[in-house]
């Protein structure tokens, strides 16, 4: 709950734009400027009394909520559900890893595949890119590892369903998990799942599962901001590099649980030790993420552009 307001559901997803969320000032403000100043993408601007973001520019990354000093600025409070489990037609039901876990960790799409064959259901692999045309039929649920493809795949295209792996997981009775005694953690959660908290508790859940305890960062869950990587581009490398270690000097923890290669590769830089939770799913040891952010993006788009 943010300034008194719960969550509540967003208006309708308008097909063919990408359904992305924004942050907004309350009147709390105290018009210090400082979320104006630190904005990478200049969409905060003073008009009159207030200061004002704008949602067409704003990349939903939560930097103003971070640095305000009254708790003024912070995420629009919409959220959006998935696919309840019961109502997927299990004829149209399909897993798409997406690009960047195909890319580094090529193995572990088909671990993930086998584990619903065995425990959900016959489901078909798909692995065409969410920003290309899915050419799937209208009613089709895509259950997907990645946020930005639950956004995308949910809004861009005319009906297909989106619920992420971790909820369906977490769905399966009796599922035999590893067991991670010992490890004491802090969860990054991505920022396309930010306005579903339904993601956030199946993480939990499942790590709870695998005996791993959890030490809440201050930003997390619905209120969880970006590790810096959606950053690149708008800014100068050097300043994505500085946003990325202040999200991860966040974090209580040296062990951070992400489920976002970028954030994986991003707690990497920042010096954290990442643990992508498929890898601690089927009880792998994750590889190391050396990329610098030039080859992350340029290995990732390259891959986009032809999948």
């Amino acid at each position: 709950m943010v300034d008194g307001q719960k969550n509540i559901s967003a208006d309708a997803v308008k097909i063919g734009i990408e359904d992305k969320f924004h942050y907004v000032i309350s009147d709390s403000c105290v018009m210090c400027g400082t979320c104006s100043d630190e904005c990478p993408v200049n969409a905060i601007t003073q008009e009159g009394s207030k200061y004002h973001i704008n949602p067409k520019t704003c990349i939903d990354c939560g930097t103003c909520s971070v640095v305000c000093p009254v708790g003024a600025a912070h995420r629009s409070p919409y959220i959006r559900d998935s696919i309840s489990i019961q109502d997927i037609d299990r004829n149209k039901c399909y897993f798409n890893p997406g690009c960047a876990l195909s890319l580094y960790k090529p193995e572990v799409p088909q671990l993930m595949l086998q584990l619903l064959h065995k425990n959900f259901g016959d489901i078909k692999l798909h692995n065409v890119c969410c920003r290309h045309n899915p050419k799937l039929e209208a009613g089709a649920t895509i259950i997907n590892n990645c946020a930005g493809c639950d956004r995308r795949f949910r809004s861009l295209y005319q009906g297909i369903n989106t619920i992420s792996y971790w909820e369906i997981i977490d769905g399966i009775a009796d599922l035999k998990l590893p067991n991670h005694t010992g490890l004491t953690v802090s969860i990054h959660d991505s920022c396309g799942y930010r306005h579903k908290p339904q993601v956030h508790r199946a993480v939990r859940n499942l790590l709870k599962k695998m005996h791993i305890e959890i030490v809440e960062a201050e930003f997390s869950g619905t209120e969880s901001v970006c590790c810096g990587d959606n950053f690149y581009g708008a800014v100068p490398n050097e300043q994505v590099e500085k946003r990325i270690q202040m999200r991860a000097d966040q974090f209580p923890c040296q062990d951070v649980v992400v489920y976002c290669i970028g954030c994986a590769r991003a707690m990497t830089a920042s010096g954290k030790t990442p643990h992508y939770l498929p890898d601690l799913l089927f009880d792998r040891i994750a590889e190391p993420m050396p990329d610098t952010l030039d080859e992350y993006h340029s290995k990732l788009g390259d891959y986009i552009e032809i999948h």
